[in-house]
């Protein structure tokens, strides 16, 4: 699939888009979720290589995709939105813009990053920001990274959405990829953790 963006004229103050390695993000603004991952990587976690993609928009695209594409080994890659301010105490973006699995090859990179770019204004994601925000213009940015091939995926909350208790943690998981526990198309297996590690009875 190949898509025909019409060129949009770049203003002349606007900085050309770039790709950043993940762990070089120093203080750009990059996101919600790429800054989750440069985070994690602070931390010491084992996170899959990739960077983001700064500033690109419908047909402007760093010109150095392919480079940092091969960088990370090329083959199999995850292309996911981290836009600016996308979640916060009041609003939770989840869901709402793109993410593209299992990208192979620079055309098809190419075309799912700018599918994220556009779903920055799909209907859903508009109406969701005028309810929940006050933002007007929001910038999106492109976090690719390595394809995992995951036994299995899910969500932790570090405290009980349901009842706000800091002491307990929630893991909803499914075998695979979590691409079918957020879609709702599984239904998890639930476990309520103490903070040591012990299983809620």
């Amino acid at each position: 699939r190949h898509h025909q963006w019409p060129a949009r004229p770049r203003d002349a103050g606007m900085t050309a888009p770039k790709c950043i390695p993940l762990d070089q993000v120093g203080g750009e603004a990059v996101g919600g979720k790429a800054e989750g991952l440069v985070r994690l990587l602070s931390y010491g976690f084992d996170v899959p290589s990739g960077f983001v993609v700064v500033g690109a928009s419908l047909g402007h695209l760093p010109d150095d995709l392919e480079e940092h594409y091969r960088s990370i080994g090329g083959g199999r890659v995850a292309v996911r939105s981290s836009a600016i301010g996308e979640d916060s105490g009041e609003a939770s973006f989840a869901g709402q813009y793109e993410t593209v699995l299992n990208v192979e090859g620079l055309e098809s990179l190419r075309n799912a990053i700018e599918d994220c770019l556009s779903s920055l204004e799909n209907a859903r994601a508009v109406a969701y920001r005028d309810e929940k925000t006050a933002q007007g213009e929001v910038e999106m940015n492109i976090v690719v990274q390595q394809m995992v091939d995951a036994r299995a995926a899910g969500v932790l909350f570090t405290v009980n959405p349901v009842n706000a208790r800091r002491d307990q943690v929630v893991i909803d998981a499914v075998a695979g990829l979590g691409e079918a526990l957020v879609s709702g198309h599984a239904n998890p297996d639930h476990w309520l953790l103490a903070r040591d590690g012990s299983v809620f009875e």
